[in-house]
């Protein structure tokens, strides 16, 4: 009889990223205008920011990810790492520069580093055979759900209490509190899955597959070019969206994200991971192109569809990760593709602040734009090299 998938691991730890995403997000759509309006910051500060605080994850996401292999557990790192994640990300409270913004975002990205291969490992290793696109995408859509619910709080919260200063910093302290039910439900409703770990030796890359090599060679390629949720908020205002209304724009991203994360995840298992992931390049294209040409309803468009690419981009990945790395060097294995993924979000996002203040920002998102569409055929017409022996 096959085993259901939905068990009390996968459960509580989507429940966990739920409530991890719900205090994460209510602070998100909100920084990049924070940082612009009440901190002076410029597009290229805002840039090197958040390009910084994504290599702070891939760093230690390597690490943990291969010292978790090498202990033979996984919840002990996993709830480290949520944890410090937690007790620092309502500190923008107190902020009172950029770079105290920075201090506090790479703080709480190498936080997420340290818990993340380690908890996709786990998640792994509670997940039934032939069911990790399901799996992955269930996960995937918890996540966005708990955004959803962030990002409308943080609209609400705007709404009711004003577009002041004084308003974003009561957001972020108020973050603290679905933190702290995310925490609970991970020590006391998780368990560890322990193995036996292979003695510890030096890693040797040819001990992953080929397949595995393809995935990170086009996801670090497409990560060279695309932009992440900063950059889509600050063309949003650009575009007209009044500030208030941000989060609202933004709460539709999630809300597509969570939707369509199980679907794609049931297609992948049916019709083939890369397949969808050039599906989901394509979608990222098409949205920035649509924030490019449309203006204010180009805007709402550009977030629904990078919910749908949010949805797949690094669930299908981690599925297609979870399939062919062996089984004592799956988090090893997450380990070396976040690093790859974080040096080029580093070195995409940093240039993009940068063209953004010189040239503006329709060469910025057309340029993208015309990236993710290529890339996705290449994908689409070499799908069999991720997936195949």
């Amino acid at each position: 009889m096959k085993k259901q998938p939905l068990n009390r691991n996968i459960i509580g730890l989507g429940a966990n990223s739920f409530f991890t995403d719900f205090s994460t997000e209510m602070i998100l759509p909100l920084l990049p205008i924070f940082l612009e309006r009440f901190l002076h910051a410029t597009k290229t500060q805002i840039g090197i920011i958040e390009g910084l605080a994504e290599l702070s994850v891939a760093l230690l996401i390597a690490l943990s990810g291969f010292y978790s292999d090498r202990l033979g557990r996984r919840k002990g790192i996993v709830v480290f790492g949520y944890g410090l994640s937690n007790l620092i990300k309502p500190l923008a409270f107190f902020a009172q520069s950029a770079t105290m913004i920075m201090t506090i975002r790479i703080g709480d990205r190498l936080a997420k580093g340290i818990r993340v291969a380690p908890r996709d490992a786990l998640i792994s290793a509670s997940t039934p055979k032939g069911s990790s696109g399901f799996v992955f995408g269930f996960h995937k859509m918890m996540d966005g759900a708990g955004a959803l619910v962030g990002s409308l709080s943080a609209f609400w919260l705007l709404w009711w209490l004003g577009e002041s200063e004084t308003t974003f910093r009561t957001i972020f302290a108020l973050s603290i509190i679905p933190g702290i039910i995310s925490m609970l439900i991970l020590i006391f409703i998780i368990t560890d899955v322990p193995f036996t770990p292979t003695p510890a030796k030096r890693f040797r890359p040819s001990a992953l597959p080929s397949q595995f090599y393809w995935l990170v060679g086009f996801q670090t390629l497409f990560s060279l070019f695309a932009m992440n949720y900063s950059f889509m908020i600050l063309k949003a205002s650009d575009n007209g969206l009044a500030l208030a209304v941000i989060p609202l724009a933004y709460a539709l991203y999630n809300l597509t994200q969570a939707f369509f994360a199980i679907p794609i995840g049931k297609l992948a298992d049916r019709f083939g991971k890369a397949a969808l992931l050039s599906f989901v390049y394509l979608a990222f294209g098409l949205g920035a192109l649509a924030m490019t040409t449309l203006g204010t309803l180009g805007a709402w468009l550009g977030f629904g569809i990078y919910g749908f690419f949010a949805g797949g981009f690094n669930s299908l990945a981690k599925a297609i990760i979870s399939d062919t790395a062996p089984h004592d060097l799956k988090a090893t294995a997450y380990g070396v593709y976040y690093t790859s993924v974080g040096f080029a979000t580093l070195a995409s996002l940093s240039v993009a602040g940068w063209a953004w203040d010189n040239y503006g920002s329709t060469l910025l998102f057309m340029f993208a734009s015309s990236s993710a569409i290529v890339l996705s055929f290449a994908l689409f017409v070499m799908r069999d090299r991720l997936t195949h022996p």
